[in-house]
């Protein structure tokens, strides 16, 4: 930097929230794949609830908190977080003899990061219009 560059301050984390929610989604994550790794109780889940239900409300659960857990960017950091996690659930999956790996649940979790970041970020959008209607 050649000090007419401006650089921008803003801390990577939200502190107030990341210090709550990126603990809430890592636990998240270690249970999801604990218990899904169960033998018989993954096949009851998706009997019961279905697959693709199931990775849809899983993935966006673990999308919000990270979206909410980040300053700048968290669109895409929550994007490409989920997808590192998606592909190390479905890689964790294959080395279990009674489970598979599938790249339709790879692609759930990216479909359910998707729609809840664009959910987030518009939700985001009218809230700080609101707050700046509000405020005047």
């Amino acid at each position: 930097m050649d000090g007419s560059e401006s650089f921008d301050s803003t801390p990577f984390w939200r502190p107030r929230f990341a210090r709550l929610c990126l603990p809430a989604a890592g636990v998240f994550f270690l249970v999801l794949v604990t218990v899904g790794n169960l033998p018989g109780l993954a096949a009851q889940m998706s009997d019961a609830f279905g697959d693709k239900r199931l990775h849809l409300v899983a993935y966006a659960v673990l999308t919000g908190l990270i979206y909410l857990s980040v300053n700048r960017r968290p669109a895409l950091v929550a994007m490409l977080a989920v997808t590192a996690l998606g592909a190390l659930d479905e890689s964790i999956q294959s080395l279990f003899p009674y489970r598979q790996a599938e790249l339709l649940d790879l692609l759930a979790d990216i479909l359910a990061a998707g729609a809840t970041v664009i959910s987030l970020q518009i939700g985001s959008a009218a809230f700080g219009s609101f707050r700046a209607v509000t405020k005047s």
